[in-house]
């Protein structure tokens, strides 16, 4: 009997590397809380990919968390450590495979990447627990979405608006010191006093958060894009200003009111500190890791020049065969494409195989004949971001070049949203999304944008076309075609 498999996100222009490393990051926390033999893969086919598990081969490692994280706070206080101690220790050492690197022999480069892979896993052990916890079924949203039902009786039509404001962080990510820097400059834009040298820096600054795994980075035209899509006036720009500026304030006053007004004891309070603390970490960490990718793309030149490679067969390597590939310059092009056609990682435990070819037909077939949706589904479940209910019309949005369709008022569906559709975002009626947890990118932007969200659907993408009319009721998480 073929294996089955359940898919936890899909996203185009995607290679094995670097999403193969944080599934075996993924595998290497599961084996720190005692989770050995687990399977889960990666499936790449014509630049489309997808993270795959089999049925509970996350759930057992993710309850093992999840009891950890409810005993006491010694794990959180272990994530939040590593996460801020070795994220710069891996980017010092990314930074460290870009540049010029054409005088440096085969063996030193192995030595440097070996040495990032060895400080990325590290961090990432601890870092991506969240995800295991939270990627096949939410437990720790299901918990705390169950301590609130349990305490507000019948009234369930605010739950989801009580969980979304228990669950954010009102820590500055990164991102959105960005957002805060990008209001500053549109300020300047207004009065007509914003210079070139301006744009310049602040891409400079921040190009690799719209990086995501394997580029572009932002340019001068995407933030100037972005400027563009602020408000036009003086007196708007302030009042957004003002209301970001206020809004780590405003959300802890909301938090305190609720967890009193719900009478959370110590462990529940501990709980949901828990899913704000791992919240704030996967993002900051998400884009950390970003910098780091766009760091080491001259790694990944220099690799290809070696080897005489396009960046994209590079990015089919996988990581026991970096060494070959640098000291040797042992890579065989047609085992590459062969894996760019289609191709599949397996990991069992913390060791992987990679299947491309009549090797890889089988698991294919079972992948395929696992992942059917029934086209006669008419409603969908997800999991609540952001409460509020739309009607509207589907526009399919995965990248920038898909934005071009979407208009004010359409419902956003996406496999994941990312920083490149952002703009699209800001149109939407609602957003639906295929994978992601309440900590993911679309659950955090559409907080901030105050749009209704369902996240985690599994198979919006595969349900609603372009044109589709639906209505999304956020707040109990349903979406159905009209």
């Amino acid at each position: 009997m073929s294996q089955a498999w359940l898919e936890l996100a899909h996203d185009k222009n995607i290679y094995l590397y670097p999403t193969t490393l944080y599934w075996l990051s993924a595998q290497y926390a599961c084996k720190e809380v005692g989770v050995k033999k687990n399977v889960i893969g990666c499936w790449y086919r014509n630049s489309e990919f997808s993270y795959l598990t089999t049925p509970g081969g996350l759930i057992t490692a993710g309850k093992k968390i999840l009891t950890r994280l409810e005993k006491n706070d010694f794990l959180l206080k272990k994530i939040e450590t590593v996460n801020r101690i070795e994220i710069p220790i891996m980017l010092s050492a990314a930074k460290r495979l870009s540049g010029n690197l054409s005088s440096i022999n085969g063996r030193e480069l192995f030595a440097r990447w070996n040495y990032w892979l060895q400080k990325f896993l590290s961090m990432m052990t601890y870092s991506v627990m969240a995800t295991v916890m939270e990627m096949e079924e939410p437990l720790l949203s299901n918990v705390i979405t169950s301590i609130i039902k349990g305490r507000l009786g019948k009234n369930h039509d605010i739950v989801g608006e009580y969980f979304q404001i228990l669950s954010s962080s009102p820590r500055e990510t990164v991102a959105g010191k960005e957002e805060r820097d990008l209001l500053i400059l549109r300020k300047k834009q207004i009065r007509g006093q914003l210079s070139k040298k301006e744009i310049h820096n602040h891409t400079k600054k921040y190009s690799w958060i719209g990086f995501g795994y394997n580029g572009p980075a932002w340019n001068e035209e995407n933030i100037l894009q972005r400027l563009s899509s602020l408000p036009s006036s003086l007196p708007e720009v302030q009042i957004l200003t003002k209301k970001k500026n206020d809004a780590p304030v405003v959300l802890t006053n909301k938090q305190r009111d609720i967890e009193t007004a719900l009478h959370l004891n110590r462990q529940e309070r501990r709980l949901v500190h828990s899913i704000r603390t791992l919240g704030f970490w996967k993002f900051e960490r998400k884009f950390r890791n970003q910098q780091a990718h766009l760091l080491m793309e001259d790694f990944i030149e220099e690799i290809a020049k070696r080897n005489q490679l396009s960046k994209k067969q590079v990015y089919m390597i996988a990581p026991d065969e970096m060494e070959a590939a640098l000291v040797r310059r042992e890579v065989d092009p047609d085992i590459l494409n062969e894996r760019m056609k289609e191709s599949v990682v397996v990991f069992t435990g913390a060791t992987y195989k990679v299947l491309s070819g009549p090797a890889a037909r089988p698991v294919v077939k079972a992948i395929k004949s696992s992942l059917h949706v029934d086209p006669k589904i008419k409603e969908i479940r997800g999991t609540t971001a952001f409460p509020g209910k739309a009607h509207g019309t589907v526009r399919r949005v995965d990248e920038a070049q898909d934005m071009k369709k979407m208009k004010t008022g359409d419902i956003l569906v996406s496999t994941s949203t990312n920083p490149q559709i952002i703009p699209a975002m800001k149109k939407a009626l609602a957003i639906v999304t295929d994978s992601g947890g309440i900590t993911s990118h679309a659950a955090i932007v559409s907080r901030e944008l105050e749009i209704p969200c369902v996240i985690g659907t599994k198979i919006a993408t595969k349900v609603f076309k372009d044109g589709d009319r639906v209505e999304v009721d956020a707040s109990k998480g349903i979406i159905k075609k009209l």
